[in-house]
This record gives C-alpha cells, structure tokens and sequence, in this order.
C-alpha cells in the first residue's frame, strides 16, 4: 500500500528529489589540498621571516658608521707608522706574509671595536699597532655604562674571529699552509685578548658581568710572571694594576657606570662564554692541524 510520502528507498521518487548542496560539489584532490595548505604556511612563515628581517636590518644599521670619522692626519699617520714599525719588527722573527696576514687580523679587530664606538656615540682617539702584542684604539670619550664598554670590548674579537675563519676558508679551498698560519694567528690572539685582565678586551667585557672575573685574570697574569719574567710581562702587570685602580676610582666617582641589569649580564655572559669556548676549539684545531703539517 503506497502512503504517497516521499521515502529515500525508491528510486523515482530519489531521481525526482533536487540535488542537495554537497551532491555538485567537485571534489578536491588530496594533492590540492596539500598545496594549498603549504602555501598558506610558507605566506605566514615568510610573513614572520619578514617582520624578523626588518628587526635584524634595523639592528645592524645602526651600526653602518664610518669608525674613521673625525681621524685627521696624525691619526692615520700615528695608524700607518706603528703598523709599518710592527711589521717590520715582526717580519724578523717570522716570514714576511705570516706577519702581513696576521697584522691584516689585528687591523680588522681594532675596526671592529672602533664601529661600536662611533655607533654608540663616542669618538675613537688612536689606532696604534704593538709589535708582537696586536693593537689598541684609544678613546676621545668615555662609556657612559659598564654595559656599553662590555659591547665595545667585544666588537674587536668578533670581528677578528669572522677575519680568521675567513683565511681558515681560504686554506680549505687552497690547502696552502700559510693561510692556516695565519688563521691560526688570528685565534690565538683573539683568544688571549679574551682574558679577565684589566687592559684587556676580557677586562673590559668582565665587567659587566662580574668584577671576581678579575680575580682568575691576575691569577693567570701572576703565575706567568713567576714561571716566565720578563720585562714585558712586568710591564702588563703593572698595566693592569693600574687599570684595576682606575676603576675603583671610577666606581666611588660614578657609581652608576657599573650598573647592569640582570638581562644585559647574561647577554654579555653568553657572548663572552660563547666566543671563548668556539676560539679555544678554533686554536686547538688549526694549532693541531699545523702540527701535523709539521711532522
């Protein structure tokens, strides 16, 4: 007995139902899908990649300065004299493109520190060259913070570290020797000048993360002197204790100078541990590797 209503088990009355909203819809392949939804991550992706872009841009530009402005004539000539004199001085006890390669490293740290100074506002005084020791760019002013000079005295071996990997890069592709030498050099210096010792670019950077780092660098400093004297380690120390006595003096005449917060001491921490631990892997290797071109 037919009821008349309209049920889904027959046919006639299924074919005369109007088609349902989902009936026409083409389906979408799986692969489509995986397209579209790829393309939708890598736009939010780039989107943050961007924003992160801007951030870095923004951060570096400020240090796009000229670390030679203000330099006059007897600055540059004060530069390239004592750079003359220490190559020279150098080149008697070392072959002549070890010393230009490693002289190259120095002259690249001292820049580097030199770009945080005029970025920071101050002004350089002199870039002088010591033989056999590296090099040191005086100031015309003063950082105002702890914290400002730890980002200066860092500035020089990051900069002389990026020099040395890239003259490691070049004794990789040209596996000569002497560019390993060189590296080699650059590691090294850039390592010592690491060092918790007041004149120092360590001493500088310790500062602003704890003052007891001073402790460990005059111990060292000490126990050099006793094993090894000689006039020019004498002369440090006494460099050194009157770096350490400046800043007691600096310190009960501005005491704000050495306040850091907690947030800027564990950046300058991780910055300096960091680059001590990967230049002392550096120098062990490139020193290890040159040992065996020895043999």
């Amino acid at each position: 007995m037919d009821s008349g209503a309209v049920t889904p088990d027959s046919p006639i009355d299924r074919e005369a139902l109007p088609p349902g909203p989902d009936d026409d819809r083409p389906k979408r392949h799986p692969l489509a899908k995986f397209l579209s939804g790829a393309a939708i991550t890598i736009g939010f992706v780039l989107i943050k990649l961007k924003a992160l872009v801007l951030v870095v841009f923004d951060f570096f530009r400020g240090y796009a300065v000229n670390p030679f402005e203000g330099f006059g004539l007897m600055q540059f000539s004060v530069a390239g004299v004592s750079m003359g004199l220490s190559i020279w001085a150098m080149a008697t006890r070392a072959p002549l493109p070890l010393v230009l390669g490693f002289v190259g490293i120095i002259l690249i740290h001292e820049i580097g520190h030199a770009v945080v100074i005029r970025a920071k506002g101050l002004r350089a005084g002199l870039l002088v060259f010591i033989p056999f020791i590296g090099g040191a760019v005086t100031l015309k002013d003063q950082p105002r913070s702890a914290y400002d000079d730890a980002q200066i005295g860092l500035a020089g071996p990051i900069a002389g570290t990026f020099a040395s990997l890239v003259v490691l890069q070049v004794y990789k592709w040209t596996d000569q020797p002497l560019y390993l030498g060189i590296a080699a050099a650059g590691f090294v210096v850039n390592l010592i000048n690491l060092l918790p010792i007041g004149m120092l670019d360590g001493g500088r950077i310790s500062a602003a993360v704890t003052k007891w780092m001073w402790v460990f660098g005059g111990g060292v400093l000490v126990y050099k002197v006793v094993k090894q004297p000689n006039p020019l380690m004498l002369v440090i120390v006494l460099l050194v204790a009157f770096q350490v006595y400046l800043s007691i003096v600096r310190e009960k005449d501005d005491k704000s100078f050495y306040d850091v917060t907690i947030a800027q001491r564990v950046f300058i921490a991780i910055a300096y541990f960091g680059l001590v631990i990967f230049l002392g892997h550096q120098t062990y290797m490139s020193l290890s590797r040159l040992k065996e071109l020895v043999k």
